[in-house]
């Protein structure tokens, strides 16, 4: 699994097809979670993506459910890549737990929509802009926002990568947006001319 994706998207496929299982099966997560001797907690966490799973786990409760050879042997060899890291996991802090679902989705998505009454996206956001939206954080350290600029930039990047093909991007901003000064005039007149990347589909909403 490419580091552009990390385990999100296996994880997430992994889960939906596990749970799918279950449910042919008619069994309770309850039920499941006894018979391999671990908590309700751990098989949500699985069945939702929320964390790496073990292939024997995988194999375990693809026999549990009845599933033939074949798919079992797809499905365990998935959950081996639930523990890909995305290139975002050597940021620390600039990219906290609950944002890396989003991040990891954001990178294997081919069609982004967004809509924003309050800020400039962050995928479109200038280096100044970022600036400005943390200037109000006094005690965030230097080397710490010097991080959230860089991880704002690889996220930018999918924008106009070739390998895989860049999603694309629709994106609709309140009028107030364009009128809230963010960082000075300055930046917001760099903001405002940046063009976004091609193919990019852009529009205000009044």
């Amino acid at each position: 699994m490419s580091e552009d994706t990390g385990s999100t998207v296996p994880r997430r496929q992994l889960g939906r097809a596990l749970k799918e299982l279950r449910l042919e099966a008619q069994m309770t997560l309850d039920g499941v979670a006894e018979a391999l001797h671990c908590s309700r907690q751990k098989m949500w966490r699985i069945e939702t993506g929320g964390g790496p799973v073990r292939p024997l786990d995988v194999r375990f409760m693809c026999e549990l459910y009845g599933a033939n050879r074949e798919l079992s042997d797809a499905l365990t060899n998935l959950a081996g890549e639930t523990k890909a890291k995305g290139w975002w996991h050597s940021y620390g802090n600039a990219v906290p737990d609950w944002f890396e679902l989003y991040v990891g989705l954001e990178q294997a998505a081919s069609h982004l929509r967004e809509h924003d009454d309050t800020l400039i996206p962050g995928l479109l956001q200038t280096p100044g802009y970022t600036r400005g939206v943390y200037q109000h954080r006094p005690n965030m350290p230097a080397d710490e926002l010097e991080r959230v600029l860089e991880v704002r930039r690889r996220r930018q990047d999918l924008l106009v990568r070739r390998l895989p093909k860049a999603p694309r991007l629709e994106w609709i901003l309140s009028e107030a947006v364009l009128l809230r000064c963010v960082g000075g005039t300055a930046v917001m007149a760099e903001q405002l001319v940046r063009q976004p990347p091609i193919g990019i589909m852009t529009g205000v909403r009044g």
